[in-house]
């Protein structure tokens, strides 16, 4: 056999060898990749709303009572009531503020349990005021606590005389002589003061 022969059939069978081997050789390629399903959406159950909470009842404010308008504050007088409805009582003059003043500090010493305070305060007070029938009413009141009976007896028909026709306040001297008079034994004169300070309380014609 010839030299180049045996070169044709040595590259003939090179070539088969390498194309079998080729053939056998897997394909070590990746696979593709596999596309992820995505999941389909959850359908969300709504969320329940509180009902609101029932709101109390708000009522219209009523109209405030103005000092010294005493319609809103007495009942109705009864058609055919006459003159068995009682009376308004008197207004009293305003005090001036010192006496006011003054007046608050005896009910301050009083409650203290200081009636010589609480008189030093209501004197200074009648030196402003001494036509002031509630004041001469108050130290009366205080006389009567220190016993002193016979200034206070004496304070209260002051004040008596000038009460006016302030028939509460007249009925409440009385009952300040009343004790005084208990005080000093007068037990008649005692009885005879509360008679006159029934007769003159609030709803009674005297």
């Amino acid at each position: 056999m010839r030299p180049c022969d045996r070169l044709v059939r040595y590259s003939t069978a090179l070539v088969l060898l390498l194309l079998s081997g080729c053939a056998a050789v897997p394909d070590l390629r990746p696979p593709p990749p596999t596309p992820v399903p995505v999941p389909a959406p959850v359908p969300q159950a709504p969320i329940p709303i509180p009902a609101p909470a029932p709101q109390p009842e708000v009522r219209a404010p009523q109209a405030p009572v103005i000092a010294g308008d005493t319609r809103a504050q007495r009942p109705a007088v009864p058609a055919g009531a006459g003159d068995r409805a009682d009376p308004a009582p008197p207004a009293r003059p305003p005090q001036a503020p010192a006496v006011v003043a003054l007046a608050g500090d005896a009910d301050r010493h009083m409650a203290a349990g200081q009636p010589d305070r609480a008189a030093a305060a209501l004197e200074r007070a009648l030196r402003i005021a001494p036509a002031d029938a509630g004041l001469w009413h108050q130290l009366a009141m205080v006389r009567l606590h220190q016993g002193q009976a016979d200034e206070a007896e004496s304070l209260a028909a002051k004040s008596n005389s000038l009460a006016g026709s302030d028939r509460a306040l007249q009925s409440d001297n009385w009952r300040i002589i009343a004790q005084a008079r208990r005080l000093r034994g007068d037990e008649r004169g005692a009885q005879n003061a509360l008679e006159r300070a029934r007769a003159l309380q609030p709803g009674r014609t005297g």
